[in-house]
């Protein structure tokens, strides 16, 4: 496995069957040769990323015992 760069995958392209090829190609190209991946046009609101990263940071801050 060798590759230089991350393949950044566009979630937009799913929206048209002109495009809608070319990603399903990319994502097989990630998944089987590279086995890494960024996604950007998910369509997720910027409030729920925040929700979720403060939702993350709170699990950690939780004691150990309670843990």
């Amino acid at each position: 496995m060798s590759f230089t760069s991350v393949p950044v995958l566009d979630l937009a392209k799913a929206n048209s069957p002109e495009t809608k090829p070319q990603l399903l190609d990319e994502l097989r190209h990630a998944l089987m040769e590279v086995r890494f991946l960024y996604i950007k046009n998910t369509a997720i609101s910027n409030e729920l990323l925040e929700q979720v990263k403060a939702a993350g940071k709170a699990i950690f801050d939780i004691p150990e015992q309670e843990k």
